[in-house]
């Protein structure tokens, strides 16, 4: 019975300590009202925890809904430029090609599935092979979703959205380097499913298929949902 006890403490204290890491964030969340807080135990992880908050307006608490193992790039963690929040002048700002996640706080942009998803709270698109994310940081279509048989200029490179695998079944577009488009500073960084649970990714954020189609069925597009993504303390 006391062993059961300090199990509930802890699990508790966990989740309190988290509840109040996420505080010092508010002055950066402004009207976001859903979080998605992912941290790292270092700068070179892959490996880390993601958290989803919500709260019911912004003079409201933070609750925790849920949480779950992540895996960021595969060279861990690198500071987006221009981002608000501090981070560590250590760290690395994020480039192209760097194989790693952005930090900092990112809006949230269109859900994305090889399947046709019903009574979504967020902007949806149902991509095949003919869906693009262009990462040619020459090209003017860096960074942005396209359709193949609408482009109008040519690329050099690019991710097909409707993969040969299973990581772009479910996934979320994150809004890292989209306002402005800044070439080389990054692209194409989403929200997907992983291979395992230690297999780093190209700069995506990535988790189990059933924790992403639960991650996508709780956002909500009224709510202002943003990823906020750090190495933890």
């Amino acid at each position: 019975m006391m062993k059961y006890f300090l199990t509930l403490f802890f699990i508790v204290f966990v989740m309190m300590s988290n509840a109040q890491s996420i505080e010092k964030f508010n002055d950066y969340l402004g009207q976001s009202n859903q979080v998605i807080f992912v941290k790292t135990p270092s700068v070179n992880s892959v490996e880390g925890e993601m958290f989803l908050y919500q709260r019911k307006s912004v003079s409201h608490q933070w609750k925790l809904i849920d949480s779950f193992a992540v895996v960021v790039g595969k060279n861990g963690l690198a500071k987006a430029a221009g981002t608000i929040i501090p981070l560590s002048n250590k760290m690395p700002t994020k480039h192209e090609g760097d194989g790693k996640s952005p930090a900092g706080i990112f809006p949230l942009g269109k859900v994305f599935s090889y399947h046709n998803l019903k009574n979504l709270q967020m902007p949806f698109v149902r991509v095949d092979t003919n869906f693009y994310c262009v990462d040619d940081a020459a090209s003017v279509y860096y960074n942005t979703l396209i359709r193949q048989d609408t482009a109008q200029q040519s690329f050099n490179s690019f991710e097909y959205m409707r993969r040969q695998d299973s990581l772009y079944e479910y996934g979320v577009w994150v809004l890292h380097n989209s306002n402005p488009v800044v070439a080389a500073d990054g692209s194409c960084i989403f929200l997907h499913v992983w291979r395992n649970n230690h297999s780093g990714t190209t700069g995506c954020t990535a988790m189990q298929r059933d924790n992403i189609i639960r991650l996508i069925s709780w956002l909500n597009e009224k709510k202002n949902p943003v990823l906020l993504q750090v190495v933890g303390e």
